[in-house]
């Protein structure tokens, strides 16, 4: 099932932005993740077709902020993560993105 995909990655000055987000299978969304979340704010996201949307941000110290926005409550659902963590949450989704299955998330309001 392909996922919507958008992305910025500052070492090469490309990006998609999400209202423009393209259409991805994980398997391509997890190649681009091991490129481009190594780089201080480089970030990767996925929206699914019910608009839930997960992204994944490179932090200044090297770990990855997993970000669900939850913009009827005006916050995010995160945690930090490192990489091989951010690629198994990509790997176990299905069909939609179920931020209840993603163990350690964490509401912070904006």
């Amino acid at each position: 099932m392909p996922f919507k995909f958008f992305y910025t990655d500052y070492a090469t000055d490309m990006h998609v932005r999400s209202d423009e987000a393209i259409s991805e299978t994980l398997d391509t969304v997890i190649g681009h993740m091991q490129r481009m979340l190594k780089e201080p704010d480089n970030f990767i996201g996925l929206i699914d077709e019910n608009n839930v949307m997960l992204q994944f941000m490179v932090e200044d110290d090297g770990s990855i902020c997993v970000d669900v926005p939850m913009h009827d409550r005006k916050g995010s659902l995160t945690k930090n993560a490192n990489l091989y963590e951010s690629i198994e949450i990509v790997n176990g989704l299905k069909e939609a993105i179920l931020f209840e299955e993603i163990e350690g998330l964490v509401f912070k309001p904006w």
